[in-house]
């Protein structure tokens, strides 16, 4: 039976003939009193010991959530600085094809003008292959019709 502090306010002993207390009837209760702190001393070791791997773990917990907390902080600057870089990569892939897209419009223009030059030029010489055919066969007709009048 556990002892409590009202138990032991509490306890009358008997009274002996010349006015003292018995004595076994004390010493039984200061063994109950004894048994009582005994198990209250292992008890509150054991509890303790309960409360200080409790602390031990909660410590660890502690530690173990401030690594999550750095590693996820870690993590999200990582991505930030891979998100950056990719949008940097993305300006630049951007602007690299804006230059390669206008230099391959001017090579066209180029071409397209150096076409048009060619077929003028074309024209320029069939125009005058016209001309000399006309002239060749004016002198021709010229001579024929010369021939035909001396005949």
């Amino acid at each position: 039976m556990e002892l409590t502090p009202l138990d032991i306010r509490n306890q009358k002993f008997s009274a002996k003939k010349l006015g003292g207390l018995d004595s076994e009837e004390v010493q039984a209760f200061l063994n109950q009193i004894a048994t009582s702190f005994e198990s209250l001393l292992v008890e509150r070791a054991d509890l303790l010991r309960t409360i200080n791997n409790d602390k031990k773990t909660v410590e660890d917990y502690r530690r173990l959530e401030k690594s999550l907390t750095d590693a996820v902080y870690t993590m999200q600057r990582a991505l930030d600085d891979i998100k950056v870089k990719a949008h940097q990569e993305a300006d630049l892939i951007i602007a690299e094809a804006k230059v390669r897209a206008e230099k391959e419009v001017d090579a066209i223009r180029s071409q397209a003008n150096n076409l048009r030059s060619e077929i003028d030029r074309l024209k320029q010489m069939r125009m005058g292959y016209f001309v000399k055919l006309r002239n060749l066969m004016r002198t021709q007709e010229d001579l024929l019709n010369s021939m035909e009048n001396e005949e």
